[in-house]
């Protein structure tokens, strides 16, 4: 049996201004990037916005990050640990953990 982790967490997040790399378009609600913690490895997830509709290239937002489960993602993820926003290989933002609201491990049947 293989054990997967998720997590649920709110994250202060800045998307990279268009002229420094990052997107030319906002983003909206159930926006869905990959993010990675620190590693090579990407991991899948969905943003949602606190507060706000969309945030503009160059702008911080506070968001409610939910990650699907996932093998290799850190059991060990807590406040203040940053992260990278990826859209398939461009970074087009950043963003650090405020607090954790879930995590769970999903045992996986093979």
């Amino acid at each position: 049996m293989t054990i997967k982790i998720s997590y649920d967490f709110t994250a202060m997040v800045a998307l990279f201004p268009t002229e420094n790399g990052g997107r030319k378009r906002p983003v909206y609600n159930h926006y869905r990037p990959s993010f990675s913690f620190n590693t090579k490895m990407q991991f899948c997830g969905e943003m949602s916005f606190l507060n706000k509709e969309e945030v503009l290239p160059g702008e911080t937002a506070l968001a409610s990050v939910r990650m699907l489960p996932a093998r290799y993602i850190r059991r060990s993820l807590k406040r203040g640990d940053a992260f990278t926003i990826h859209e398939g290989d461009k970074i087009v933002g950043t963003g650090v953990i405020q607090s954790i609201e879930k995590n769970k491990l999903v045992p996986v049947l093979h």
